[in-house]
């Protein structure tokens, strides 16, 4: 008997997809359209993730010149969709740290409105959908997933799958299956991570209109009091007036609960100093006041699946093709120091990198597909590919593969991944 066999199968299907953060609902979505029976599992009470869940604010990785050309895919549906519910200004400029020279094009939303939109298209394509339902175990037989096993209120249960799509930002059933994996650097060092919070009352013009050298002036004094975490003010605003904030940090092990658990408490303390901060000290924010936090902590590290091909730093920097490349992007390895409050970013040398589908399957276990955060990189590349769009644009070609594997049989990594590419590139 395997180890869920005790437990109810409730549902076969072609398709399983677990997490509905950015990766998960585009594969879902994609999955169904293209005729697959689709399940998408996610563990909170709504999709999207950490672009939902942890209000980061902004979605990124546009490949050079994508911002003002026209969209495609699925990036298109939710820029449209934001745009129809007022929620963005569309896509703009920002520069990283405070520098021109790292400028990268993205869209700012109100996380809200995101939910509806996801939720909108995953429900549309026919995808079912099980919320507060997490992952727990797979089930496994000469190298394939037969099973997925998860609990709700309902129990455990199990669902057979002839592909599975793991877009969890643990990849935990990729993990439960097998498959090798690597968390954090060569020293088992994790990029730190940060709750991201909104604040009411800001007088925009005058927070704006503050010269980038005296921004860096008053948080520099900040870090020395103890106040602030990063060497630089991040305060962008929303159409809805408020304005989100990314200025924590802090260090936190996802695979380790208890160390997670107290990651979280912390984080909450560290926003409260730091939005004191802000209306005390910086000019904009004497009327200010904190609004929300996000529901968790955005982290930028756990599992990275070992795959077929894993991505170098060497190919982001360099800009290396891919005859089977599915996704491409500009945004450069973006590394925040774990023990300081600086950043180490370099840019593709080329303005642009590609991730080949070969980073998104294993050997281990053949009807395997990872999608999101979780595929085949080195760290360096990680801080790279782990953006939103980029994402967003992994799950497209996840949904894609998957739906070719049931139509034809072939499992996912036997595809020949340039013809998933040429679908989307």
């Amino acid at each position: 008997m395997s180890k869920f066999g005790a437990f109810p199968l409730v549902g076969e299907y072609d398709t399983v997809v677990v997490g509905g953060g950015t990766a998960g609902f585009a594969a879902a979505l994609t999955s169904a359209r293209n005729g697959a029976k689709t399940l998408l599992l996610e563990e909170k009470a709504f999709l999207g993730g950490t672009a939902t869940g942890a209000q980061i604010g902004m979605l990124m990785g546009f490949a050079e010149g994508e911002g003002s050309a026209p969209k495609k895919g699925v990036v298109k549906e939710v820029l449209d969709g934001l745009t129809q519910e007022g929620a963005t200004p569309g896509v703009q400029t920002i520069w990283l740290c405070g520098r021109e020279d790292l400028a990268v094009e993205v869209i700012p939303y109100e996380h809200e409105a995101l939910i509806r939109v996801i939720q909108r298209l995953v429900r549309d394509s026919g995808a079912e959908i099980l919320l507060h339902t997490r992952v727990i175990g797979t089930e496994t037989e000469d190298g394939r997933i037969t099973a997925v096993a998860f609990h709700n209120e309902e129990g455990i249960q199990r669902v057979r799958a002839k592909v599975v799509i793991d877009a969890s930002f643990h990849a935990a059933a990729a993990a439960d299956a097998g498959c090798r994996y690597k968390i954090g650097d060569g020293r088992g060092v994790l990029q730190p991570g940060s709750l991201m919070y909104e604040m009411a009352g800001v007088e925009g013009e005058v927070y704006d209109a503050v010269p980038q050298p005296e921004k860096k002036a008053i948080a520099d004094r900040g870090i020395a009091e103890g106040k602030l975490k990063v060497n630089n003010l991040l305060a962008r605003p929303l159409p809805n007036g408020l304005r989100y904030c990314n200025m924590s940090r802090i260090n936190a092990n996802p695979l380790d609960t208890r160390d997670w658990t107290r990651a979280e408490i912390e984080a909450r303390e560290q926003v409260k100093t730091i939005s004191d901060y802000f209306v005390a000290h910086v000019p904009g924010f004497a009327q200010a006041r904190l609004a929300n936090t996000g529901s968790f902590t955005g982290l930028r590290d756990s599992r990275r699946i070992m795959g077929k091909y894993v991505l170098t730093s060497e190919d982001v920097l360099e800009g290396r093709t891919f005859d089977d490349a599915v996704a491409k992007s500009s945004y450069p390895i973006d590394i925040h120091d774990a023990n300081g409050v600086d950043s180490v970013i370099k840019k593709p040398k080329t303005g642009v990198f590609y991730i080949p589908y070969r980073a998104m399957v294993t050997e281990e276990v053949s009807n395997l597909i990872l999608a999101g955060r979780c595929i085949s990189t080195e760290p360096e590349a990680h801080a790279s590919a782990r953006v939103m769009i980029t994402c967003m644009r992994l799950g497209e070609a996840a949904g894609l593969a998957a739906a070719e594997s049931v139509r034809t049989g072939v499992d996912p990594n036997r595809l020949d991944g340039g013809k998933i590419g040429a679908q989307l590139m």
